[in-house]
């Protein structure tokens, strides 16, 4: 009789390791998500190499022995700066172009807005500090956001040191990811095929266990995938273990795969078993291999298998962190849309969600987000649409996915500026209506994001502000499990004061999202209630509304990196090499067989077609 309990505890650190026999149905072998991401692969150990040229000289009878201080501080100390210090360099004699060999490390955080303060110090000048003390003094400063420099160019940055309004030397920063050593595992998309009924009255609950092969030849497990209930030709969802576990990382090492029939007493029924190797897999020799049951092969001359186990993808996969993208170049691409439906009151009501007098909910959420993400985009564009709206300058119907910039009727906005610019212009010009439709949101990002190389040049995130419930929302459920395939997050961010208990079935953390048994690849939307990082009705100072973004922010893109890498593992996609950056023919959008597939039957080839050159 085997314990699962005690099982999982002797494997939990296995990547993707499932804590309990529960069943699943489709491509997902569980209800929870597995993607494999470990917490290191969301957040990066940074470091820092500095140097300098062109230093002013303060006094030019003596030589410059420069050296530089460091420090960082984010958006929500931002206002009265609020400076940690994080290091500083060794003092460089006689120089006004220092190399400094000291570096700088910091963690870095894709959800968190971190500047960087550099201040360049003569050790030999003195100066008298703002409490009136003898201080080294300073040649010059300057400030870098983290999030500029990770995702520019080769990771290095040069900024103009500045004193007082007047130039004083040129700081280039370079920063490098460190990286304790990567691990390598495979990722595993496998099938059973016919097989053997265990049960008198009813079908098979399989299960496979992987297991290492030891030198003693012991069996050691590496994994065992969740259960299908009643099913001859189950699916398991994806999974990945460490080549280590597997196979002591030796590639040609044959591993045994078992697949069990669940009972509830524990005592599992052996279906078949099989061998086979990493390399054998990875060169396509055993896409398909036959379960043998030693028993039945012993007792009957005529027996074949007991079924087959079916290899439809295994690939090789590092550890890779969202930063080795970024400076391989993936960008984001992000679109905004935002809720102009009735229940967020007339524009000229004081309760109004969409009032004008002063900056709303719309626009914070707005500027609390793309301020982050507009650095992982090389264009700084920004797809924005408005849903649920009437245009009187156009028609009576109510609109879904129009481009918030009605005068020029082009969806794309530079930057926070032109996005917030583009919303004041669909205030002035719109109708609020309804109903709160999702689906032809979440259509429309799937489009774009099936119309993506499938290169991991570019990964879509689809921003929906919106202030209450939806009224399409199995539509809306089944469009976003149809997306989860797709190089695409959902952030929805609800505005005012509704329960929004819908939004959270969507935000399915600790279960993937179902409909009619269908399962969900990944879990790709992350939900945040604005209503929880404000004070309870009354005007905010500089400094709460500094906070009240930062802590938004941080919520919202939390989860991004990791869907991101989750989406990459699912179709083998590794970084790009920074030394051979992709073409503009790399990242040109396609109208891909993925994107046909998305295409709603009740739209037009033309009108498709048109929609997707206008995305």
């Amino acid at each position: 009789m085997e314990n699962f309990e005690q099982l999982y505890e002797t494997t939990a650190g296995i990547p993707g390791m499932n804590s309990s026999p529960l069943r699943g149905g489709d491509w997902a072998d569980s209800p929870g998500p597995a993607d494999g991401i470990r917490r290191q692969e969301l957040c990066s150990r940074v470091m820092l190499t500095i140097t300098a040229k062109e230093l002013r000289d303060l006094d030019p009878d003596e030589c410059i022995d420069p050296y530089c201080r460091v420090s960082v501080c984010d958006s929500s100390s931002a206002p009265n700066r609020q400076w940690e210090f994080l290091g500083q360099t060794e003092v460089v004699g006689n120089t006004d172009c220092p190399e400094w060999s000291t570096k700088i490390c910091l963690t870095y955080f894709f959800e968190e807005q971190q500047r960087l303060h550099f201040e360049v110090f003569d050790k030999n000048k003195e100066g008298l500090n703002p409490a009136g003390r003898l201080y080294p003094k300073r040649i010059g400063q300057c400030s870098i956001l983290l999030h500029e420099l990770v995702s520019a160019n080769m990771n290095r940055l040069s900024k103009n040191l500045m004193e007082e309004g007047e130039f004083a030397g040129i700081l280039t920063v370079v920063a490098e990811e460190l990286s304790e050593g990567r691990q390598e595992s495979v990722y595993f998309v496998v099938s059973g095929h016919n097989l053997d009924r265990k049960d008198f009255l009813g079908k098979c609950d399989p299960f496979l266990k992987i297991s290492r092969i030891n030198f003693d030849n012991t069996l050691q497990l590496a994994f065992r995938t969740r259960y299908h209930e009643q099913n001859l030709n189950p699916k398991w969802k994806p999974f990945e273990i460490l080549t280590q576990q597997l196979c002591y990382g030796d590639k040609d090492r044959p591993f045994l795969i078992e697949c069990f029939d669940w009972d509830q007493d524990g005592n599992h029924d052996l279906v078949g078993a099989c061998q086979t190797t990493v390399n054998r897999l990875l060169c396509g020799l055993d896409k398909e291999l036959p379960l043998i049951n030693e028993k039945k092969l012993k007792k009957h001359k005529k027996y074949v298998d007991s079924g087959q186990v079916q290899f439809h993808r295994i690939h090789l996969w590092n550890d890779y962190t969202f930063l080795d993208f970024i400076r391989g170049g993936t960008e984001l691409d992000f679109t905004v849309s935002v809720d102009f439906t009735k229940s967020n009151l007339p524009m000229q009501d004081h309760s109004s969600l969409h009032r004008r007098d002063r900056m709303n909910q719309y626009e914070l959420a707005i500027g609390a987000i793309l301020e982050i993400c507009q650095h992982y985009s090389r264009s700084k564009l920004f797809n924005a649409y408005g849903f649920g709206a009437r245009i009187p300058s156009v028609d009576d119907k109510v609109h879904y996915n129009f481009p918030l910039n009605l005068e020029t009727n082009d969806p794309r906005c530079k930057g926070v500026d032109g996005v917030l610019e583009a919303y004041s212009i669909a205030q002035s010009k719109v109708e609020l209506s309804g109903p709160t439709d999702f689906t032809p949101t979440i259509r429309l990002a799937a489009r774009r994001a099936a119309s993506l190389p499938e290169n991991g040049c570019k990964y879509c995130v689809l921003l929906i502000i919106t202030d209450g419930a939806i009224t399409d929302f199995e539509q809306t459920k089944e469009e976003i499990i149809k997306a989860s395939s797709l190089p695409l997050s959902i952030i929805v961010v609800g505005v005012g004061y509704d329960t929004f208990d819908e939004m959270k079935v969507l935000d399915s953390d600790n279960r993937l999202l179902c409909s009619h048994k269908k399962y969900a690849k990944r879990d790709i939307v992350q939900f945040v209630q604005i209503r929880k990082f404000l004070p309870p009705h009354r005007t905010m100072s500089e400094l709460e509304l500094a906070q009240a973004k930062a802590k938004l922010a941080k919520e919202v893109l939390f989860e991004v990196p990791g869907q991101l890498i989750g989406y990459m593992k699912s179709k083998g996609i590794t970084p790009r090499d920074p030394d051979n950056p992709f073409s503009e023919n790399d990242r040109q959008i396609l109208i891909t067989p993925a994107a046909h597939r998305l295409r709603d039957s009740s739209t037009s080839g033309l009108e498709y077609r048109q929609g997707l050159e206008n995305l």
